[in-house]
C-alpha cells in the first residue's frame, strides 16, 4: 500500500477497527448527505468518531506508533 511505502507497517496501523470504521463511515455518509447538505450544520455521528477514534489510538499504542499522533505533518516541499 502506499501508507507502507512511506512508513512501513503504517497501513496495519488500523488493524481491528475495521467494523468500528465501517460503522463510522455508513453514518457519515447519511449525515452528509441527509443533514449537512440540506443546511443542517449540527453534528452527527459523534458516538461513531469517538468509538473509532478510541480503536486506532489503541491500535497505534499496540503497535507503539503513538508518537506519529505527535509529529506535524511536513508536506513535501515542491520546487
Amino acid at each position: 500500500s502506499v501508507e507502507d511505502k512511506v512508513m512501513p507497517g503504517a497501513g496495519e496501523a488500523g488493524e481491528g477497527c475495521e467494523a468500528v470504521r465501517k460503522r463510522y463511515d455508513s453514518c457519515f455518509k447519511v449525515w452528509y448527505t441527509d443533514k449537512f447538505l440540506q443546511g443542517d450544520k449540527t453534528l452527527g455521528c459523534v458516538e461513531e468518531w469517538e468509538e473509532y477514534k478510541k480503536c486506532m489510538y489503541a491500535s497505534l499504542k499496540d503497535k507503539k506508533l503513538l508518537h506519529l499522533l505527535e509529529q506535524p505533518l511536513n508536506p513535501p516541499k515542491q520546487a
